[in-house]
């Protein structure tokens, strides 16, 4: 957070092209994307532009929708379900996305039958 400019650099979080890429081998890669992402919401009072390692910049008023639309895209990998974002549909910016997205629920999926959390 860049704080007398209000401007938060958000790395390889809260893109407007790609869906989130969790850490599989983190101890619950869910709980630790949703943390992060609380984390963002807790400063996004003083942020007036957001900039992400991959899409486009986006303002005050994207930074909370691009929050909201992580934290239900990785709810939905939690659950097993299939999201309903653009990122990964057949719109998705890169057509490999939606490959992600399948590897990701096969490995979270995999972690629940070894009985660790995802």
């Amino acid at each position: 957070m860049i704080e007398e400019r209000g401007v938060l650099v958000a790395g390889d979080m809260l893109s407007d092209i790609l869906m989130p890429f969790l850490d599989l081998e983190a101890a619950n890669p869910i709980e630790d994307y949703l943390a992060a992402l609380r984390l963002f919401e807790s400063v996004a009072d003083d942020v007036n532009a957001v900039i992400p390692g991959h899409g486009s910049v986006g303002g005050a008023e994207q930074l909370r929708a691009r929050i909201e639309q992580d934290r239900a895209y990785v709810q939905d990998l939690r659950d097993g379900g299939v999201h309903d974002d653009p990122r990964v549909g057949p719109s998705a910016t890169l057509d490999w996305l939606p490959d992600v997205h399948e590897w990701q629920l096969q490995q979270l999926a995999q972690k629940k039958r070894d009985g660790t959390p995802g």
